[in-house]
């Protein structure tokens, strides 16, 4: 929902009417209708803003307009015009930070979450991980200062984003703690969040937690955690259908699946049955996709992974302390990547989970896969963080990132993941950038930067663009035929 901060109060003409349009349709559940609503306050807002350039109030809308919009057009599977309307919403809140009117930490930390989800639905699921990382963090932060209480419920939201997230492209002991989390706070806070304007969204959230909650415990053989969390879910989802939303009814629908599922599992068979009868009468679509999806099975573990290499490498130096990267680090909460270990040390852990995947590619994909991620994202935290390391070692971490992202990419590739693919590829090729300062005294160092940037070349072109694929031909093309490579042809 829009929040103005205590900027201002919605007006009592066309601007505030399209304004409260758009928020009762979020609120119950159809965002993709609200987008033409949100389209025209952003219209009046401008026009207002640009009558006046000290128009805070209307700037402050404008974001904040932009940021739910952004919201619609991803329900409309608009992800691209979703990011670009996100980019507005930040660029805004800056300006508003900047001149001295608004705190805009909390609203930049939803800006990078919802950018988070964004990117997950465009399969790029690297860069998802590590944007709502920053958001829980910025909400961390939030959540333990003088006006934490005000937070708690955004907090929670943002742990139930970041465990789906997770669930689909991290660690799933990661993506279990945060939705834990959220699910612990959301019924801490309930008295506080059924008086919220918000409650039928934190509901949405909730029911976001309990899911990824279910699903982990379930995988793990906890099946009275997951059961538990079923009955929270379900139980939210029931209310929720209570309205004109399909989105709440599929949620429902997903909500009996997994109860039925996980029921069968513990052998109550009847009850099962039952439950997984009313999903699929009600809506087979939504009931067969989530069998589908708990059949499929979860990511690796980190743990599983760093077992699995050394039951097929043998026994490596590393992996004690490899191991402990599994354990929040002092002061941390294990919820997100960022909490494994600090960022000076982040790039030391990474460059040795690195040394593992060459290897290991040739013997177990998955575990390699699963140890190259969690690798690039603790070498873009150590980045992100500015640490030591990265700031005055580059030429030693970042060719090592670079080789860890090129081989990544390119497995991901072959096993026909190719959004994942080209997101690690992206990495590679902004990685080789920062490369470039030292390719003129290093030849190899040149044709590392170079290949990312070809890499990057071929799967853009894998998904038909092919403009980007040839500016990124280009960049490694100038790049090899330096001063240098022109002497003796």
């Amino acid at each position: 929902m829009v929040d103005s901060g205590g900027l201002w109060t919605p007006p009592e003409d066309e601007l505030g009417e399209a304004l409260q349009t758009a928020q009762v349709l979020i609120e119950e559940g159809r965002a993709d209708e609200a987008g033409p609503y949100q389209q025209r306050v952003i219209e009046l807002a401008r026009e207002r803003a640009e009558g006046s350039p000290n128009h805070y109030e209307a700037k402050h809308l404008m974001a904040a307009t932009q940021y739910e919009l952004a919201g619609s057009l991803n329900a409309s599977g608009r992800h691209e015009e979703a990011l670009a309307a996100l980019h507005e919403a930040q660029l805004g809140y800056t300006e508003l930070s900047d001149a001295g009117v608004l705190d805009a930490t909390s609203f930049l930390a939803d800006v990078r979450a919802r950018r988070a989800m964004t990117q997950a639905h465009r399969g790029r699921g690297a860069t998802a991980v590590l944007e709502m990382d920053g958001a829980v963090i910025s909400y961390g932060q939030l959540v333990s200062g003088e006006d934490g209480l005000r937070h708690q419920p955004d907090f929670a939201r943002v742990l139930a984003m970041n465990a789906l997230i997770l669930r689909r492209y991290g660690d799933p002991a990661l993506a279990v703690a945060s939705a834990d989390a959220a699910t612990q706070l959301f019924l801490q806070l309930a008295d506080q969040i059924n008086e919220s304007p918000q409650s039928l969204s934190y509901a949405r959230y909730l029911c976001t937690a309990t899911a990824v909650s279910a699903d982990v415990h379930a995988a793990e053989g906890r099946l009275d955690l997951a059961l538990e969390a079923d009955e929270i879910g379900l139980t939210t989802a029931d209310t929720l259908a209570d309205s004109d939303s399909a989105t709440d009814m599929r949620t429902l629908v997903a909500a009996l699946t997994r109860k039925g599922k996980h029921l069968g599992i513990v052998g109550r068979i009847m009850e099962g049955e039952t439950c997984l009868r009313t999903a699929f009468d009600t809506d087979a679509e939504t009931a067969a996709r989530v069998t589908e999806e708990l059949e499929r099975g979860l990511p690796l573990t980190l743990v599983t992974a760093l077992e699995n290499a050394e039951i097929k490498l043998g026994p490596y130096e590393q992996y004690f302390r490899l191991l402990a990267l599994a354990e929040p680090a002092p002061g941390m909460t294990l919820a997100t990547v960022s909490g494994r270990t600090d960022p000076e040390s982040a790039a030391v852990r990474a460059t040795e989970l690195a040394e593992l995947v060459p290897q290991l590619l040739l013997h177990d994909v998955d575990a390699a896969l699963t140890l190259g991620v969690e690798a690039h994202y603790l070498f873009a935290i150590s980045s992100e963080r500015e640490s030591q390391r990265m700031r005055y070692e580059t030429s030693t971490y970042a060719p090592i990132w670079a080789k860890l992202l090129r081989d990544v990419s390119q497995a991901y590739y072959q096993s026909g993941r190719l959004e994942l693919a080209l997101d690690l590829a992206s990495w590679c090729a902004e990685v080789a950038t920062a490369l470039i300062p030292f390719t003129d005294d290093d030849p190899a160092m040149k044709d590392l930067a170079a290949d990312c940037y070809r890499q990057h070349g071929e799967l853009l072109a894998a998904t038909g663009d092919l403009t980007a694929s040839q500016h990124a031909h280009e960049a490694a093309h100038q790049l090899l035929s330096g001063p240098d490579r022109l002497i003796g042809g």
